[in-house]
């Protein structure tokens, strides 16, 4: 055989090795991924014990539902959420894992009228859930409302309709839970991201955890919620910023009280004077001196008072409390 030609065929088939070497390499990164993807799932947060709250209930002719539907009705919402796992009566969670507790309550079952029509009425459904450990203070909190209409003049609509408002109501909550849930489980950066959500509930919880967390890093985020749409998170990242007490929010804050009322400056005083500094120092001063209520220059003055009696107490200049005696 002609020498050049065989070469020419080793060549040709060392590529088609190399080429098929490449689409199993191939094949098996693009199986690892979907391994990746399918081992990334969260894990499900595992439910208890369910207590229902039942006043709402009793005597209610609008969901006419008692504590066993409610809690069939808790159940599936549950199950639709695909993120919690609701424990039959004495199962556990894996052994790594430890179960909520799960406090629910129908705050509210009311009529309203139609935008347009007068024959189309809102049935609405509000409800709170509560979700904590055992041995646990701390409890996370949520709320959901939903709402359905039905024609007023088919009584066998009114129900029904009580019934999916209630189901969008638990849906509510149950996401509620989720956002609050996985955010403890965040880093700070992710948190902070979160601050810019276009669901006010997201910014929110973003808000608490990084409160609790004193995370000064998010001060220059937090200090942006401060004009947030949303009333609750605007109200809440103020108070996120007293508990981190970082001097650069004093500014803002003061800010935050111009065209306010009486009662929200009062709030807003309280706040600057934890966090301190000369800024805050000088707004004090301010209003202690020059404001015409009344009540906001004796708050003001309080809270100087609290103010130096703090800087005392943290100065390195401060004589120790003991006895020393004098070295001879």
């Amino acid at each position: 055989m002609d020498p050049i030609i065989d070469g020419l065929q080793s060549r040709a088939i060392r590529s088609d090795r190399v080429r098929n070497y490449s689409k199993i390499l191939a094949f098996l990164a693009l199986l690892a991924c979907v391994g990746c993807k399918r081992g990334s799932k969260p894990e499900p947060w595992y439910v208890g014990q369910i207590r229902l709250s039942d006043t709402t209930l009793k005597d209610n002719p609008a969901l006419d539902l008692d504590a066993e539907g409610l809690r069939q009705a808790l159940l599936e919402a549950f199950v639709e959420s695909q993120r919690f796992v609701a424990l039959a009566e004495g199962k556990q969670p894996p052994s790594d894992r430890e179960p909520l507790l799960c406090k629910l309550d129908v705050a509210f079952t009311r009529e309203a009228l139609g935008d347009e029509d007068d024959a189309i009425v809102k049935a609405e459904v509000g409800v709170t859930m509560e979700l904590w450990k055992a041995g646990q203070f701390e409890r996370w909190k949520a709320t959901g409302m939903g709402r359905s209409t039905f024609n007023s003049t088919d009584p066998t609509e009114r129900i029904p309709a009580f019934r999916r408002a209630l189901a969008q109501a638990l849906s509510q909550a149950i996401e509620g839970e989720e956002i609050q849930l996985a955010s403890l489980a965040k880093s700070d950066e992710k948190l902070i991201a979160d601050l810019a959500s276009s669901d006010p509930r997201v910014r929110d919880f973003a808000v608490r955890a990084l409160s609790e967390r004193r995370s000064v890093e998010a001060v220059p985020a937090l200090i942006e919620r401060l004009s947030d749409a949303d009333r609750e998170v605007a109200l809440r990242a103020v108070g996120a910023l007293g508990a981190i007490g970082d001097p650069r929010a004093v500014s803002a804050l003061i800010e935050m009280t111009r065209n306010r009322d009486t009662q929200f400056l009062l709030t807003l005083v309280e706040v600057v004077a934890s966090i301190g500094g000369p800024d805050a120092e000088g707004y004090l001063f301010t209003l202690s001196s020059g404001h015409p209520n009344e009540s906001v220059r004796r708050a003001a003055q309080a809270a100087q008072r609290r103010m130096h009696e703090r800087a005392a107490v943290d100065s390195p200049d401060k004589i120790p409390a003991f006895d020393e005696k004098p070295e001879e």
